[in-house]
């Protein structure tokens, strides 16, 4: 039944006891949502979403269900980097015009992606009851998921900190050049200062393994003298001429080379993987919609980024 029909539905049904206010959706829902990692970088460049959807290949290896949401609100990177072509985006489950499961898009590898673009940027101005019977249907489909990963967009923009911090865990990916550094800092900065987010895994990307330390060691001298957190290095990925061209040819990387380079990204991906998950109040995925629905926006974006 489309996301319209619906509501049309539920507000002609008459009141009901407290036992049968559950949406049909919601009543599927046997089980707790799964956890979830946002991937951030602060700047843009970086391979952040580049290791998103190898970090989603290399966990269904694992043997992992695993959903890859492409939390950008203006763009499809995900989508062009795969080569996929979305039948649709959140906004036509809005408009009646297709459900949420429609619009989520299987790779051939096996994991699944539920496209970003705009869509996104829309939920907030629907109804109390439209919000109520997406976000049903929202935690009914991750629910079918052993992982969760949240493709962040570029920068600290305040949807950046919504999505990234209602993840159990959070990931940081940067490069050694200065800027990228800067950007890194200053998003771990505002996501720890005005989202409570405590614990981060850092990933060096597009260096080797005496660039990746030194490029570490500054982000964590810096974030132990200025801020309460804790930074977990879990490996780095060396630069490879390979990279962009199966980014070119919408192809993830072990398809298109056989490179011992294909070594050094699975044991980065193997090690954020085995990270246990962050048990922090205010995460899951719950969240995660209930902010991208806007019932939870009570944030003041109050981006100090002076030390």
């Amino acid at each position: 039944m489309a996301f319209r029909q619906s509501i049309d539905r539920l507000a002609c049904q008459p009141c009901r006891g407290k036992g049968d206010m559950m949406s049909e959706a919601s009543k599927l829902v046997r089980k707790n949502p799964p956890p979830a990692i946002a991937i951030g970088s602060g700047k843009g460049g970086v391979g952040k979403t580049f290791l998103s959807v190898h970090l989603a290949d290399r966990a269904v290896q694992q043997g992992k269900r695993v959903l890859l949401v492409d939390a950008d609100l203006g763009l499809a990177n995900v989508d062009v980097m795969l080569g996929i072509t979305a039948p649709g985006n959140i906004q036509q489950v809005v408009d009646g015009q297709a459900q949420l499961s429609d619009i989520v898009v299987t790779h051939r590898n096996g994991f699944d992606v539920l496209p970003g673009g705009s869509g996104l940027h829309e939920l907030t101005h629907l109804s109390a009851m439209q919000q109520r019977l997406l976000l049903d249907e929202m935690n009914a489909l991750t629910c079918n998921y052993d992982l969760v990963l949240i493709d962040t967009a570029a920068g600290i923009g305040e949807n950046v900190l919504y999505f990234t911090s209602c993840a159990e865990s959070v990931l940081i990916v940067l490069t050694p050049d200065p800027t990228s550094l800067t950007d890194a800092y200053a998003l771990i900065k505002v996501l720890s200062r005005q989202r409570d987010v405590g614990k981060f895994m850092v990933a060096i990307n597009q260096a080797d393994e005496v660039q990746a330390q030194i490029t570490f060691r500054r982000l964590l001298s810096v974030a132990d003298r200025y801020l309460d957190v804790v930074l977990d290095f879990v490996g780095f990925m060396p630069e490879y001429n390979k990279v962009r061209a199966a980014i070119q040819s919408q192809q993830l990387l072990h398809n298109f080379s056989d490179s011992s380079r294909i070594d050094s990204l699975n044991q980065l991906l193997d090690s954020i993987l085995a990270q246990p998950p962050c048990v922090r109040s205010g995460a899951g995925m719950q969240l995660f919609w209930q902010r991208a629905l806007g019932n939870d926006l009570g944030y003041q974006s109050q981006t100090d980024l002076a030390v």
